[in-house]
């Protein structure tokens, strides 16, 4: 890891790219985020790139506008990923599994099996989960409140956590001769009995080349600050804007204040960067336009709404965007806080709802050439707010192969990135230390 450059970046998945129509542009497969294929592709890119890793959401629910998209067509991450990880060699993988729904045995021995696959390369993205829409599919009539999906994440972490070290990295002795298999104290049982879970037995999966899998967080509540400080290497933020990536930091470093223990290091921070490339910045301007349809505009009014807790036809599109301390307190519970606090430092700024309309809400957006996007990424990244970049593009396989061939290698000039892997594994890639037993 000696001389590795600390610029970090992955890719997210996002379906077919941020853009809503995107499935429906020429030579892009309406089915391809229901086919491996393209998770492979994807991935092979990124690790042509020299990425960190490739990231995929997931929301595992049926949401409304599936008769006119098919974002929500989209298989298993951990399954799409172990296929991934198979045709790629040193790139991450990084799955959304919420903990809000799924038990910690099941997700650990998962986890650690495409930690293994992929000779550790694996990476658990935690999250609670605030979309009301996935609790039927999982029996529940009404989401659990905030505070108790929090409160079990943080048990089912300490489950997973102990799962994964139930085999200490030297236990398997494999001494044929003497029919020893592995050294009894290597092998650490566990005996979990919780508010939430009972467990006892121990993980089946031996360590990776990494030790454990690397865990991401996303929430920007101070009830996910505190998950992130104490269990997570990384985290994926919402961030407009500087004012809120300077606040997240400030709120993060706070948070892990005596909290993290010695060795760990900080929490890297990786913003949301949703790409708009062409050759040129009138071309990325002409594309922009080209993919601001109204159709697309009138969902992310609708998705603003949703997250403003507000009628659209209530919102004025010319005015900045107004959210009140009041409004803020009441919508922090219903919703992604961090998302929130992305929107507010956008209302701040004086941007009119339908310039956020237009350009996406929630996260950091930049159209331009190779030149212009390199320079949004080093001067976020100067700050020192910031570690990397968590990359979206309007349609992904339109425009993540000129990033790599045409962004890349303007950041590596700059001595920004890396020019080849440092290691193997994604622990390496992210400067991270193989945790102790």
């Amino acid at each position: 890891m000696s001389g590795q450059p600390p610029l970090h970046l992955g890719v997210n998945c996002p379906g077919h790219g941020s853009y809503r129509n995107a499935w429906r542009r020429d030579g892009i497969d309406p089915l391809g985020t229901a086919n491996p294929d393209f998770y492979v592709r994807v991935a092979k890119t990124a690790e042509r790139g020299l990425l960190d890793a490739v990231f995929t959401a997931d929301v595992p629910a049926l949401t409304p506008g599936w008769e006119s998209e098919p974002q929500r067509a989209t298989l298993d991450p951990i399954l799409a990923l172990t296929v991934a990880a198979q045709q790629t060699e040193y790139v991450g993988v990084v799955a959304t599994v919420s903990s809000t729904w799924h038990h910690p045995f099941n997700l650990a021995r998962s986890i650690a099996t495409l930690d293994r696959i992929s000779r550790g390369r694996a990476g658990w993205n935690v999250v609670t989960s605030y979309n009301p829409l996935v609790s039927p599919n999982y029996g529940l009539d009404v989401l659990p409140p905030k505070a108790e999906r929090y409160a079990r994440a943080g048990e089912f972490l300490d489950v997973v956590h102990d799962l994964w070290r139930t085999w200490s990295p030297d236990a398997i002795v494999a001494d044929k001769t003497a029919g020893r298999y592995a050294r009894a104290d290597g092998v650490r049982p566990i005996r979990h009995r919780g508010k939430y879970f009972a467990v006892t037995g121990g993980g089946l999966v031996p360590p990776s080349e990494q030790g454990v899998p690397v865990v991401f967080q996303a929430g920007g509540s101070p009830d996910g600050l505190d998950l992130a400080a104490r269990y997570a290497d990384a985290t994926f933020v919402a961030a407009a804007t500087l004012d809120a990536a300077r606040e997240y930091r400030t709120r993060l470093d706070a948070a892990s204040s005596g909290v993290r223990t010695p060795g760990r290091g900080p929490v890297l921070a990786l913003p949301g960067l949703v790409v708009t490339l062409g050759s040129t910045d009138e071309e990325a301007r002409r594309r922009r336009e080209e993919l601001s349809d109204p159709e697309s505009e009138a969902a992310t009014l609708a998705m603003l709404a949703q997250r403003l807790g507000i009628a659209a036809e209530e919102i004025d599109l010319d005015a900045p965007l107004a959210l009140d301390a009041a409004h803020f307190e009441t919508q922090r519970h219903a919703t992604s806080e961090g998302f929130l606090r992305s929107l507010a430092s956008l209302g701040e700024s004086g941007r009119t709802v339908r310039e956020i309309v237009r350009d996406g809400i929630g996260h950091l957006v930049v159209t331009g050439g190779p030149k212009t996007v390199a320079d949004t990424i080093e001067a976020w990244f100067s700050t020192g707010y910031v570690d990397g970049f968590n990359l979206m593009f309007d349609v992904i396989e339109e425009r993540f192969d000129p990033f790599v061939d045409e962004v890349v290698p303007i950041l590596q000039e700059r001595g920004l990135f890396r020019r080849r892997y440092h290691g193997a594994t994604l622990r390496d890639h992210l400067g991270l230390p193989i945790p102790t037993w």
